[in-house]
């Protein structure tokens, strides 16, 4: 008798579940970093040290390095009026640069930076001296006892006076005790203001 043959079943293979594209890490956007110049303090500063032509050259220049050249085509400035203002900026530690020989002229190409950092302990350290004067200046009007003629030609201390025999060595008349109480609250309130900028911050330094 013939063997019954068994059938056998075909294994199907079960469709694989399409997988899930991975996603792509998010890229933190970059936080948009606060100008330095909108902080009143420096520009009140770097517009004494080189007016409104030298903002307009920080301004171009922030986040940058650029040659002088560069910054004279961004601004719309002459570029000897941009170099001058850059060499004064240097003077006072605002700006810095890095120089690079070029190898077809052999000349030195200038890159400039501006360094607000710098430039803030540059203030600060500028405010300390100012304070340390102001509070001797200070100290010697309240010690000392002036006098003066009519005409204010000159203030002289009493030992001065004493030796001018009491009368104005630039125009003779007699030297009489001068006041000098406005100038002393006018020095004490200068000196107030910049020990309590100094102390809190409050002058933009932070």
């Amino acid at each position: 008798m013939a063997k019954k043959m068994k059938k056998v079943k075909k294994k199907t293979k079960k469709p694989r579940k399409p997988t899930k594209a991975k996603k792509a890490p998010r890229v933190k956007k970059e936080e948009k970093r606060e100008s330095s110049l909108q902080n009143p303090v420096l520009v009140d500063v770097l517009h004494q040290i080189a007016g409104d032509a030298g903002l307009t050259v920080l301004k171009a220049l922030e986040g940058k390095e650029l040659t002088d050249e560069d910054l004279a085509k961004r601004t719309g400035l002459q570029v000897n009026l941009v170099r001058r203002i850059l060499y004064d900026l240097y003077e006072n530690q605002v700006v810095s640069y890095r120089r690079e020989r070029d190898e077809e002229s052999g000349w030195y190409i200038y890159f400039w930076k501006f360094n607000p950092d710098r430039a803030l302990d540059f203030i600060r350290h500028h405010r300390e001296e100012l304070l340390r004067k102001l509070e001797e200046k200070l100290e010697r009007e309240r010690s000392t006892t002036y006098f003066v003629c009519d005409n204010n030609c000159q203030k002289l201390s009493y030992s001065e006076a004493l030796e001018n025999d009491f009368k104005c060595p630039g125009c003779g008349e007699s030297l009489k005790p001068y006041d000098n109480s406005k100038y002393i609250a006018a020095l004490e309130h200068k000196v107030q203001q910049l020990r309590e900028q100094l102390r809190s911050g409050a002058s933009g330094f932070e």
